[in-house]
C-alpha cells in the first residue's frame, strides 16, 4: 500500500505546495520500508502495476516546474531532484556536492539567505520562504522562490529539512518592467504641464502630481489634506461637474476657477473621467492652466473697447473735419461769387448814380428855363444807355445769385431731385469761375443735354468741386510759384453707361500722381501738400460721397507728367438707402 503516501504527496503539490510534497514523500518512503506485501490468495487476479514513487514525484515536479531538495543535517548530505540542475541550465545532471547550492548564491543575497535559514533551523521560525538569485550555467542569474521546513527529533533539534524551489525569473522581470513602467509613468505625470488628480466623489485626495501642487499654490501635504470642494472659487461648481459627469459621462475642457490661499484666481480647463485605484472607484481629472489666456482675453477685450472708443472719437473728429471742409468749400464759393457779383452791381450802381445826377441837372435847367432841346435829347440818349447798362449788369448779377443759390442749397441741404446733368455741371462751373479766373485753366464739358438723373445734386456738386480744386492745387501746382498761373485743360465728360448708370470722366493734363501715392489718394488725411494748406480730405470726401449717398464707385488712373483720370460710375436713380462703400481698384 505504498502508493497511498505517494498520492498524498501529489495532492500536496496542488493544494499545499512544497511542504505537502515533502511530508507525503517522507511518509511514503517510511511506509514502503515497514509495510509487508501479503501473499496472493490462490486464484486471485494479480493487481495492475502502479508507477514507482519517484516517477510520480518526477511527474509532479515536471508539471509544476519546481525542484525539491532534502538535506540530512546529521549526515551532512543533500539530495536534489533532476529538475534543479535543469533549472540552472544543465542538460545532464552534474556532480552536486553538498555546497553545490551555496556556491551559486548571488553575493548580494548570500548573507541574507543564510541568516534566514539559520534562524529557522534554530527554531526561531516555524517555516521559511524567501527568494534569491542563483548563478545560471550559461551566465547571468536565475531568481528562485524557495519554501521549506525543518524536521526535528524528540529533543527539538533540527535533523532534516526539505523544501521546494521555483524559477520566478520571468515573474521578477515582469515585476521589474512593471515597476520601471510605473516609475516612468510617475515621472511623466510629475513632469507634465497638466495637473493630474485622482479623487473620490466625496472629495478625498488619492493622488496629485507636481503641477497640481504648483497650480493650487499649496505644498503636497497640505493639498492632500484639503477637501477638494474647498479649492473651487465657487464650491457648488464641483457638484455641478459631478452632476454633468453622471449625466454625460467623460467630458473635456470645462472652464473652472480655483482659488489659491493668497486669494488669487486660477482659471483651468477641466476634463473628467473615471478610474479604479487600489480597488476603489475614483474620479480622474486633468486641469490645464489657462489663467494667462484669460488675462490676455480680458486685456484684449479692454483694448478692443478702448480701440473702438478711440475709433468712434476719430470718426467723430473726421466727420467734423469733413463737415468743416465742406463748409470751407462752400465758404470759398460764397467769397468767389460775392467777388464776382461786385462787378455788375458796381457798374449798375454807377449807371444809376449817373442817371440821378443827369436828372438833377435837367431839373435845374428846366426850372431856370435854360433847358435847350439838344441838351434834353442828349439826356435822353444818356438815359437809354445807362438803362441798358444797368439792366445788363443787374441781369448778370441775378444770374450769378440764382446759380449760387441753387448750388449752395444743393450742397448744404442734400435734397434729392431730378436734374439735367449737363446743365447742372455747367451751372456748377459758372459758380467756380472766380476760382478758375485766377488760373489759366480751361474747363470743357461734354454731356448730352437730355441726360437726367434722380439723385443728390448737392453731393455731386461737392464731388466735382473737390475734383476741380484738387486739380488746380495738385495737378497744376497753383500757388507753388508766386506770380505764375497754371495753364492746361480739364475735360469733364458725362455719358450713359447702359440703361441704369451714368459714367463721368474727370480728366486733366497736369502733373499726374506718383505710382507710390496712387493707392493712397482716397485715404483720409493723405496729402502731398501738407505744408501748403492741404488737409488730405478732398479726395476722401469724393470717395465717401460717391460710394455713400450717390451709390456709385470711383477709380483713378494716372500717368506721371501726362495727367490723371477719375472715373465715376453712378446709378441714374440714387438708392433709397445708403449702400456699403465700394471702390474699384486703382489702376496703374
Amino acid at each position: 500500500m505504498a502508493a497511498e503516501p505517494v498520492m498524498v504527496a501529489l495532492a500536496g503539490v496542488s493544494v499545499g505546495g512544497l511542504l505537502g510534497v515533502l511530508l507525503g514523500l517522507y511518509a511514503g518512503r517510511r511506509a514502503a520500508r515497514k509495510a509487508a506485501v501479503p501473499p496472493q490468495a490462490a486464484g486471485a487476479r494479480p493487481p495492475l502495476p502502479e508507477p514507482e514513487t519517484g516517477e510520480r514525484l518526477e511527474m509532479a515536479l515536471e508539471a509544476t516546474g519546481a525542484a525539491v531538495w532534502d538535506a540530512d543535517l546529521l549526515a551532512g548530505t543533500c539530495w536534489w531532484t533532476d529538475t534543479f540542475p535543469r533549472m540552472l541550465g544543465y542538460r545532464n545532471r552534474p556532480p552536486m556536492p553538498p555546497d553545490f547550492w551555496e556556491r551559486r548564491l548571488h553575493p548580494d543575497d548570500r548573507d541574507r539567505v543564510l541568516a534566514h535559514i539559520a534562524s529557522h533551523l534554530a527554531g526561531e521560525t516555524s517555516s521559511y520562504a524567501y527568494s534569491y538569485r542563483l548563478r545560471h550555467e550559461g551566465g547571468g542569474w536565475v531568481w528562485i522562490a524557495a519554501k521549506g521546513r525543518a524536521f526535528r527529533d524528540d529533543g527539538g533539534r533540527a535533523v532534516r529539512y526539505a523544501g521546494i524551489m521555483t524559477d520566478i525569473t520571468e515573474a521578477r522581470r515582469q515585476e521589474e518592467r512593471l515597476r520601471a513602467s510605473e516609475e516612468r509613468l510617475l515621472k511623466i505625470m510629475e513632469a507634465a504641464p497638466i495637473a493630474v488628480n485622482v479623487t473620490t466623489r466625496d472629495g478625498r485626495w488619492l493622488f496629485c502630481n507636481a503641477q497640481s501642487v504648483r497650480l493650487m499654490g499649496r505644498d503636497r501635504t497640505a493639498l492632500m489634506r484639503t477637501p477638494v470642494s474647498d479649492l473651487y472659487a465657487e464650491p457648488e461648481d464641483r457638484a455641478a461637474l459631478i452632476a454633468r459627469f453622471d449625466r454625460e459621462g467623460p467630458f473635456r475642457n470645462a472652464e473652472i476657477r480655483f482659488r489659491r490661499p493668497d486669494g488669487s484666481i486660477v482659471w483651468v480647463l477641466s476634463s473628467w473621467n473615471s478610474i479604479e485605484l487600489d480597488g476603489e472607484s475614483a474620479l480622474l481629472t486633468w486641469l490645464y492652466d489657462i489663467t494667462d489666456r484669460k488675462a490676455a482675453e480680458s486685456a484684449m477685450v479692454q483694448a478692443r473697447e478702448e480701440a473702438e472708443q478711440a475709433l468712434a472719437e476719430l470718426r467723430e473728429a473726421q466727420e467734423s473735419l469733413i463737415q468743416a471742409e465742406t463748409m470751407a468749400s462752400l465758404g470759398q464759393l460764397v467769397a468767389g461769387v460775392a467777388h464776382e457779383i461786385n462787378t455788375p452791381i458796381g457798374i449798375g450802381l454807377t449807371a444809376a448814380s449817373h442817371i440821378g445826377e443827369q436828372a438833377q441837372i435837367l431839373r435845374q435847367r428846366f426850372a431856370g428855363n435854360t433847358l435847350r432841346k439838344s441838351e434834353f435829347l442828349e439826356f435822353l440818349d444818356g438815359l437809354g444807355e445807362s438803362s441798358r447798362l444797368l439792366m445788363a449788369n443787374i441781369d448778370r448779377a441775378a444770374s450769378l445769385v440764382q446759380s449760387f443759390k441753387q448750388v449752395a442749397v444743393d450742397q448744404s441741404s442734400g435734397d434729392r431731385r431730378v436734374f439735367e446733368l449737363g446743365g447742372y455741371i455747367r451751372e456748377l462751373l459758372f459758380s467756380l469761375r472766380p476760382r478758375l479766373k485766377r488760373t489759366g485753366l480751361r474747363v470743357a464739358v461734354e454731356c448730352d443735354d437730355e441726360l437726367t438723373m434722380d439723385s443728390f445734386p448737392g453731393a455731386l456738386g461737392q464731388v466735382l468741386t473737390n475734383l476741380v480744386i484738387n486739380a488746380i492745387v495738385h495737378a497744376y501746382g497753383d500757388g507753388d510759384r508766386a506770380g505764375e498761373t497754371a495753364a492746361g485743360t480739364i475735360r469733364i465728360t458725362a455719358q450713359p453707361d447702359g440703361a441704369e448708370r451714368v459714367r463721368i470722366d474727370f480728366i486733366d493734363d497736369g502733373a499726374g500722381i506718383a505710382p507710390e501715392h496712387l493707392s493712397k489718394v482716397f485715404d483720409p488725411f493723405f496729402t502731398t501738400k501738407r505744408g501748403q494748406g492741404g488737409s488730405g480730405l478732398g479726395l476722401h470726401i469724393v470717395f465717401n460721397t460717391v460710394t455713400g449717398p450717390l451709390g456709385g464707385t470711383v477709380s483713378v488712373q494716372s500717368w506721371p507728367g501726362q495727367g490723371t483720370r477719375f472715373t465715376i460710375l453712378l446709378p441714374r436713380e440714387a438708392p433709397a438707402m445708403q449702400p456699403a462703400a465700394a471702390v474699384e481698384a486703382a489702376l496703374t
